[in-house]
């Protein structure tokens, strides 16, 4: 009589909800948002093709006392594919919270919880192809019924210390087991006196495969107890031994538990392999700060760090603002500038700049920062006043950057830290001839020029909390270039022109040395110049407008290849120019 009243209240009690989907069975995609009960009538039912997400806060339950139609969630017979994700609550008290029935076959992830007071969360009486638990799986029988033909091909598993309930599995061990390992006190276990092979491995190591939204796992060195119990031997067991990341583990019988094993994780560093690979990616990205420091100056020498409008005391003073974007990897900065000359005859001009970074994004793995500015002098011979005829120009800049490097983690790799330094210098000498065309409205500049530049990264040793800092020797990359071309300056009105130029420019010779890096033995020297790109096309268009005789408004554009990785460089320059 008290089983008959409590089996009544139970059916009672319950929360009056709708039937989940109407009662109508999922064959394609679908979102529960409201709790939904089977009502003894129709569980939630999946058949192929159904994709269905269960949403947090939700209720998807069945309020059966007895028989089949009281499960809460079911796969059927006929399913040849369908998904579960769960992140609310599958519940039932006297049946099963999940039952995939004979012939059936679903991927299951569990971010909430199955629940089956009486018998099982999971009765699985056919093929789970994949199954995902960092929630809770419980049942009066067990958390999962796997027995007869019944198969779990993959169990990816987090639920257990943290709540000192491991996962039950009652029948077939599954084919593959992962556990999940967010911390020392947060990780799998897994309770199953079944039969069958198993093979273990850790979640995220090579021959596991990651789900969306389950990250891999995160260990340390020391012992995770009771991670599999009722185990009275592991001869059934593979992969009781292997390596996660820098670390080598095995399972070891526990010293105080009978028929359990812990999970004992031991340091042993990172691998060359994974070490090599980091290093690769690293230098990939060094190249990009490379790529930047050559542009910068590539720009201060070939295009509008002059200044040539002069009045009666014969001084010039530039300011302006520069934009510079890299593509390959993607950085870009924002610097201010600052130029002067100075007519001290007719035909001879001399000045400087300084170029100040306000802003440097790069990629994650390289940090630049000022240490001193761009700077540089330039000197300008002219044949005639009206600059017409001959120039030739000479001019150099001189640039220091702080640079912070983080390798990549990459399996076993290490983040390490390293700063250092890095210097260029770059050289140029330019001659061209100017003449006038269509009615002395546009001025033809052809251009000749050979630059030198040498970038050096100083040598440096990572920091931190690492077990293998690595050691970098110094780098540089030194190239003497020849440059050909032709500029335009165009008159539309009295105070507004357009100017252009486009321009090649070929290495004559280019030396980068190899990134080389110790302190992991068998590591090799990164080639830092692969895909070097010798000839490469220049352009830029701009315009400005003069307000007054000794003022200009003048906005710049400027296009280059660069040499590393087929990279381009684009730069926008606006700056204001008065005559003293």
């Amino acid at each position: 009589m008290k089983l008959i009243i409590s089996i009544l209240l139970v059916f009672f009690t319950q929360p009056a909800f709708a039937l989940c989907n109407g009662g109508v069975t999922v064959t394609s995609t679908l979102e529960i948002t409201a709790s939904c009960d089977g009502g003894n009538v129709k569980g939630l039912t999946l058949d192929t093709g159904a994709d269905v997400t269960i949403a947090s806060g939700v209720t998807v339950s069945n309020t059966a006392p007895f028989g089949v139609n009281g499960r809460s969630v079911v796969i059927l017979e006929t399913s040849t594919s369908a998904r579960l994700v769960n992140y609310g609550s599958i519940y039932t008290h006297n049946q099963w919270g999940l039952w995939n029935k004979p012939g059936g076959n679903v991927d299951v992830v569990n971010f909430g919880q199955i629940t089956g007071v009486v018998r099982y969360g999971i009765s699985n009486q056919s093929t789970i192809n994949s199954l995902t638990n960092v929630g809770s799986i419980t049942g009066g029988f067990g958390s999962i019924g796997n027995a007869g033909s019944a198969s779990i091909t993959v169990f990816n598993n987090l639920q257990g210390s943290l709540t000192s309930r491991p996962v039950t599995i009652v029948g077939n061990l599954p084919n593959s087991y992962n556990i999940i390992i967010n911390s020392p006190t947060n990780y799998g276990q897994l309770s199953a006196p079944g039969t069958g092979n198993m093979a273990f491995n850790i979640y995220g190591n090579t021959g596991t495969t990651l789900v969306s939204g389950v990250d891999a796992s995160v260990v340390s060195e020391g012992r995770y107890l009771s991670v599999l119990q009722n185990f009275t031997t592991l001869t059934d067991v593979s992969g009781t031994t292997g390596s996660y990341g820098s670390y080598n583990y095995s399972l070891v019988a526990n010293d105080s538990i009978l028929n359990a094993w812990d999970l004992l994780f031991e340091f042993v560093g990172p691998s060359v392999i994974d070490t090599q690979v980091s290093v690769q990616s690293l230098a990939s990205d060094l190249r990009g700060g490379f790529s930047q420091q050559l542009i910068a100056t590539n720009f201060a020498n070939m295009n509008t760090y002059d200044c040539d409008l002069f009045d009666t005391r014969g001084f010039c003073v530039s300011v302006g603002g520069q934009q510079t974007y890299v593509d390959n990897p993607s950085t870009h900065e924002t610097s201010a500038v600052i130029v002067a000359g100075y007519k001290a005859t007719p035909t001879l001009r001399f000045g400087g700049f300084l170029n100040h970074n306000l802003n440097t994004n790069t990629v994650a793995s390289v940090d630049i920062s000022n240490a001193n500015p761009l700077m540089g002098i330039f000197i300008v011979w002219n044949q005639n006043p009206d600059h017409l005829g001959y120039q030739f120009k000479i001019a150099n800049a001189y640039q220091d950057k702080n640079l912070t490097t983080t390798r990549e983690i990459l399996n076993s790799s290490e983040a390490g830290v390293g700063d250092t330094s890095i210097n260029t210098q770059s050289y140029v000498g330019e001659l061209s001839y100017s003449f006038t065309v269509n009615q002395a409205r546009t001025i033809v500049r052809p251009y000749a020029a050979l630059r030198y530049t040498k970038i050096k990264q100083d040598g440096y040793t990572e920091e931190g909390a690492i077990s293998s800092p690595l050691t970098y020797a110094a780098l540089e990359d030194r190239s003497t270039v020849a440059l050909v071309g032709m500029k335009l300056n165009q008159k539309l009105t009295d105070k507004v022109n357009l100017t252009g130029s486009v321009g090649i420019e070929h290495d004559l010779s280019h030396s980068v040395d190899d990134l080389t890096a110790t302190g992991v033995s068998g590591l090799t020297s990164e080639n830092f110049n692969d895909n070097l790109n010798r000839t490469r096309p220049v352009a830029s268009i701009g315009a400005y407008f003069s307000p007054a005789s000794n003022q200009r408004i003048s906005a710049d554009f400027y296009y280059q290849q660069l040499p590393f990785q087929s990279t381009g460089s684009a730069t926008a320059y606006v700056h204001y120019t008065i005559g003293l």
